[in-house]
């Protein structure tokens, strides 16, 4: 039937007001779900996933520091970064009080990133008021670090104190300050790069420290790799006791925990001992070993300039059982050094007493302690020096008149500057008392051979032997000493050359020396 003009058309009927409302309520409700849902999952995440929680913090520090960790009070932070706040941490670790070890740490703040969270990636670590006390140096526990799936960035622990108590309990502790360490990319079999500037304690001064660490060889751990490069800035020598200057250093280091190899240079402009008024200036070039597990330091080569005088030494500087500090154990070499330079080390004349050539071949052994350096050392070497001469003119002096009466040659000059030749012989040093054997010198005309002690301390001198003379007796003298002396020459002892030998002694101190001579 064809549909007219005026009849309605058919119309799809509109929602009403309860359908609109039933529309919306079941929006709201899905809504209102999904939030209670991921409300829910972020509790359970926050208290049971959540990795700054402070059980789960708590677990990864003592992971990684093989310690028993304890705090006093912890916050959690949300924004801007994830994270929490722990204050009073304690990490400690030894059985014992002859090994303890403990570290308090006022505040230790640790920041992660929203990123990171189901990665265990953190940020950074600041640790804040350090103060760590460890048995002597090289002793205590043994440890391990445990491998862990948290990285960290950066590790900042700027004004660090590191303590190491001595084996001798009336002895303080001896005190490291980190004014600077920043170690960045902490993470599992990757190395760590690091800088470092520390307040070292012996000898007093600052050491700026880069370069690689790790990864922890977890089998051997001595075998950790580590490198770098350091500066030691205005090191004071003066707190070893003995000698005196301001040194700096500079090099390069690469090896394992247990054997760095070490090249550098040293200088020292105005080195000396305390006991002398004498500055010298020192410069070395040496190629070390150190084992950074007790601080053991190998000498393979030390080249050192004093003054002009070039002195090869090699040896060790280690420590020993139950004692505290180093000894100091080494070899030396001099070849055609200046004597000179030498002995302004051990005397307090502006001058040095003899000049000359020096070979010297010497080993040396100084222990730790609060004695005097002259008092400490002890050496035992030979030496030999080549045309010297007597700085002091009252020695020089009984020396030429010696040489010429031994010639018999009655009043005749010599060179003073080639009197005394062919100076050679054995020396020992303990207690501040050099012993010289077998001491040999010629002059023209004569030689002796004499021993005896050399006091460093108070400079007292006694030695004693024979003087061997080229002519003989009589024609070294003359007058009425002289026809004496020729009627009993043919019961004087002769040496192989058929000159005069009889007993001559120094004695006295090296101020006011008193020589004797007695041909009968």
């Amino acid at each position: 039937m064809p549909t007219t003009l005026d009849e309605p058309k058919t119309m799809k009927p509109r929602p009403g007001p309860a359908a609109g409302n039933g529309a919306r309520r079941k929006y709201w409700i899905s809504l209102v779900l999904a939030l209670v849902v991921v409300l829910a999952a972020s509790t359970y995440f926050f208290y049971h996933d959540w990795p700054f929680t402070p059980t789960n913090v708590v677990k990864e520090l003592e992971l990684a520091t093989s310690s028993n960790v304890q705090f006093t009070t912890f916050r959690r932070m949300i924004l801007p970064h994830p994270g929490c706040v722990l204050e009073g941490v304690t990490l400690s670790r030894g059985r014992s009080a002859a090994d303890r070890q403990v570290m308090k740490i006022r505040q230790l703040v640790i920041k992660g990133k929203w990123t990171g969270l189901i990665q265990k990636h953190v940020a950074i670590i600041r640790a804040e008021g350090v103060d760590a006390v460890f048995p002597p140096f090289g002793s205590g526990p043994p440890w391990k670090p445990t491998e862990t799936d948290v990285v960290v960035d950066k590790v900042i622990a700027n004004g660090a104190i590191l303590q190491f108590t001595r084996h001798d309990p009336k002895q303080p502790p001896v005190k490291f300050v980190i004014e600077k360490l920043v170690a960045h990319h902490l993470a599992r079999r990757e190395p760590v790069k690091y800088e470092v500037r520390i307040d070292n304690p012996e000898p007093k001064g600052i050491v700026d420290a880069s370069g690689t660490f790790g990864p922890w060889n977890m089998d051997q751990l001595s075998a950790t790799p580590l490198s770098g490069n350091y500066s030691f800035q205005n090191a004071d020598l003066g707190s070893f006791a003995g000698i005196r200057g301001i040194l700096s250093s500079d090099g390069v280091f690469q090896g394992t925990l247990e054997s760095i190899a070490v090249k550098g240079k040293t200088k020292a402009p105005d080195f000396g001992a305390k006991d002398t008024p004498h500055k010298l200036n020192l410069n070395t070039d040496f190629d070390a070993e150190v084992d950074s597990t007790n601080g053991d330091v190998t000498l393979h080569r030390v080249k050192a300039q004093l003054q002009k005088t070039i002195i090869v030494s090699k040896g060790k500087v280690a420590s020993r059982p139950t004692e505290d500090g180093k000894t100091a154990n080494l070899d030396f070499d001099v070849r055609s050094g200046r004597i000179q330079d030498l002995l302004l080390l051990f005397v307090s004349d502006k001058k040095s007493p003899l000049n000359g050539l020096v070979s010297l071949h010497a080993h040396t052994l100084v222990p730790p302690g609060s004695a005097p350096f002259l008092r400490r050392i002890e050496l035992r070497g030979d030496f030999g020096i080549e045309s010297a001469s007597f700085t002091k003119e009252e020695t020089q002096t009984n020396v030429n008149k010696l040489s010429t009466a031994s010639r018999g040659g009655g009043d005749q000059d010599d060179d003073p500057e080639n009197v005394v030749s062919d100076l050679q012989g054995h020396v020992d040093v303990k207690n501040g008392i050099a012993t010289f054997t077998a001491l040999r010198f010629r002059v023209p005309g004569a030689r002796a051979r004499m021993d005896g002690t050399f006091d460093l301390i108070t400079q007292k001198v006694d030695l004693r032997g024979m003087l061997y003379m080229d002519a003989k007796l009589p024609e070294a003298t003359s007058g009425i000493k002289s026809f004496l002396l020729k009627a009993i020459d043919p019961f004087l002892k002769k040496n192989r050359r058929g000159g005069a030998k009889f007993p001559v002694s120094i004695t006295g101190t090296y101020q006011h020396p008193a020589y004797k001579a007695d041909p009968v």
